[in-house]
């Protein structure tokens, strides 16, 4: 679920970098508690909202097919882009 299809990832990453380092700045909170608040909200923030908002996933892209890429689109003419 953290995949370059997930647009979750890349706002929830920038969130939790600001709220480790607000929280390293102005609270007494141990390592281990800002290392768990980074986690979570790096981590698993993205893959919960992309179950529940519907985001997409790498894999759904890779299924479609492009455009021009099927067989028998050539109709006997050629294409000068592929000429040497």
């Amino acid at each position: 679920m953290l995949s370059p299809g997930n647009p979750y990832v890349l706002p929830s990453v920038l969130v939790a970098a600001g709220a480790y380092l607000a929280a390293t700045l102005l609270t007494d909170a141990s390592l281990l508690v800002r290392l768990g608040l980074l986690a979570l909200l790096a981590g698993v923030v993205p893959i919960v909202l992309n179950r529940l908002l519907g985001g997409g996933s790498a894999d759904d892209w890779r299924d479609e097919p492009i455009e021009g890429a099927e067989q028998g689109d050539d109709d006997g003419a050629t294409d000068e882009s592929r000429e040497a």
